[in-house]
């Protein structure tokens, strides 16, 4: 089972590459005896309380892998396996800590899922589902399977108001629409290595455009063009306010950033304000903010150039349109009202 997102190491305890702690648990290093147990423990220790059922426990029939890459609140992992049934039932969800939303490409073998809101759904590879810790849930791996799981914690979005989505449990293809945007997302997040140079320059920013793309896919309108725009704007958009000081910002380096095609990018911005509007509105917005900082006392010209508007003049016209007077203006007025 291989998918080219995977990045092939040696297994067993941690292993450090380009700066990044990659844990990885791989049960064929284990007695054949006890590896459906330690199995049970994986999966529990590192996801949520699960309880796995197999007939493969006897005579090394069970095996597994998973490989764990921690990055903030997202918790990246791959898990490979052979056949069995996985429950999330009410006993386990009462032993839940935090609401976690689980969000799970099927990479390679086939999953039926069961959730009290979607029934049973069957998820083959290039599609994926999300599922709810602090809901019921059910696996049913139909023989050898390879999942890539990303966890998001309800806290992350909390102002999004999902925890009663009708998205829960369904499958969805990650070759268009929502799914493309979800899929391009995780795929540069599992890349991404803090030791490494990458499009983005901190996981912190791909973390929380991750965020972003799923809760637009947790959002009313499930699978339509309208949500895949929804949700690849509102990734181009965190990515834009966390690289305001970049000169050359634009469609290009947004697209490779998120894994899409300049096109995708300009017509996920075609409904509202243009991705030229939208960086402009911000880089104003954020050069605002400072110049009404009293403490901050360096040139506005820096200021700009610092947000990535190096052109004075440009500058000069564009907070005037903005704010209705010079940005010299603007700072003596915000520091007499102070």
């Amino acid at each position: 089972m291989t998918s080219p997102w995977m990045v092939h190491a040696s297994y067993g305890g941690h292993r450090y590459s380009s700066g990044v702690d990659v844990v990885v648990h791989d049960l064929s290093t284990h007695r054949r005896s006890d590896r459906f147990e330690v199995w049970r423990e994986v999966i529990c220790r590192e996801f949520t309380p699960l309880t796995p059922e197999t007939e493969l426990t006897v005579d090394g029939g069970f095996d597994a892998r998973v490989e764990l890459r921690p990055l903030g609140s997202t918790n990246r992992a791959v898990l490979e396996s052979v056949g069995q049934r996985i429950a999330h039932g009410e006993k386990e969800v009462a032993h839940t800590g935090e609401g976690v939303f689980y969000v799970n490409i099927q990479l390679a073998g086939t999953c039926r899922v069961r959730t009290e809101s979607a029934g049973v759904t069957s998820v083959v590879p290039g599609q994926f589902t999300v599922v709810d810790t602090t809901r019921p849930f059910w696996f049913d791996y139909e023989g050898p399977w390879r999942v890539m799981s990303y966890q998001v914690p309800h806290s992350c979005l909390a102002e999004s108001d999902l925890l009663h989505t009708g998205a829960i449990g369904r499958s969805m293809d990650t070759g268009s629409g929502t799914g493309l945007a979800v899929a391009s997302v995780m795929k540069a997040l599992w890349e991404h290595s803090s030791g490494e140079s990458t499009p983005w320059s901190s996981g912190a920013h791909l973390e929380r455009a991750f965020h972003a793309t799923v809760a637009a896919v947790l959002g009313d309108t499930w699978g339509t063009a309208a949500d895949s725009s929804s949700s690849i704007a509102a990734s181009a958009t965190e990515y834009i306010r966390t690289h305001l000081s970049d000169p050359d910002l634009s469609v290009s380096v947004v697209a490779r950033a998120l894994s899409v095609s300049p096109r995708t990018v300009h017509y996920a911005f075609s409904k509202g304000a243009s991705f030229a509007t939208v960086v402009r509105e911000h880089r104003l917005a954020a050069i605002a903010a400072v110049l009404r900082d009293p403490n901050n006392s360096a040139g506005i010209s820096r200021i700009a150039a610092r947000h990535g508007m190096i052109d004075a003049s440009s500058f000069s016209r564009a907070f005037r349109q903005k704010y209705s007077m010079s940005a010299r203006d603007y700072r003596a007025q915000a520091r007499c009202s102070a």
